[in-house]
């Protein structure tokens, strides 16, 4: 019994180290899932599982039984239990998203959480460091990414053919547009949605569009 307990006291106590190592470098970031909650999902899952296997161990319910035992589901229903847990972590606002690493380094630590409680020690430690690694170190990795921006103008007699030269030679790819004319007014308004890798092109494509006199309104967002 002395050896049971000292096992289960093993498996708890790593799932607290490796949680809060996870949920420490999420709260070195501000995040609102940091070292206590992680350390809180992974010892939840290894305690779901470790209670599991003392019960099956305590009905020894075995093939043969009627009564099937299946610990698959168990681990399934801990994975989609955080995934409720995970979505409360994520931020969308009108031009962003926030927390989806988050939320998956939640789901990751509910993986190792299981693992040490299936007793897979080795599978754990490699996940943990992997996570780590992740966090740690890509995040210092600069990956260059395509940005997208909605570029609106106003004005008279817009010569759309001179403004797409313009954006194209500036590098920007235009992905879309939207033209409307006011015959009250005379006034002509054009939408492009462009994309583009320079993420300081907004300031110059604003230079360069203003020396053109048909434009009376320029925006970037």
């Amino acid at each position: 019994m002395l050896l049971i307990w000292g096992g289960v006291i093993l498996k708890l106590g790593l799932a607290a180290l490796f949680g809060g190592l996870v949920g420490g470098e999420r709260q070195s970031h501000g995040r609102p899932a940091g070292l206590r909650t992680h350390i809180l999902v992974c010892l939840g899952a290894a305690a779901v599982i470790i209670a599991f296997q003392q019960l099956q161990m305590n009905l020894r319910v075995g093939a043969e039984s009627m009564i099937r035992m299946d610990p698959a589901r168990v681990a399934a229903g801990i994975i989609t239990g955080i995934g409720f847990l995970g979505a409360g972590t994520i931020i969308k606002g009108k031009d962003f998203v926030m927390g989806l690493t988050t939320a998956a380094s939640l789901w990751v630590v509910a993986s190792i959480g299981i693992g040490l409680g299936l007793g897979e020690y080795f599978l754990a430690v490699v996940v943990t460091a992997l996570v780590l690694l992740t966090l740690y170190i890509l995040n210092k990795i600069k990956i260059p990414s395509d940005h997208y921006a909605e570029l609106s103008l106003e004005g008279e007699n817009i010569a759309f053919n001179d403004i797409l030269a313009k954006l194209t030679g500036m590098g920007l790819q235009v992905k879309g547009y939207h033209l409307v004319n006011d015959l009250k007014t005379g006034l002509r308004s054009l939408n492009f949605i462009v994309r583009f890798k320079d993420e300081m092109v907004g300031p110059k494509v604003i230079d360069s569009l203003s020396r053109m006199d048909s434009l009376t309104k320029i925006s970037w967002k």
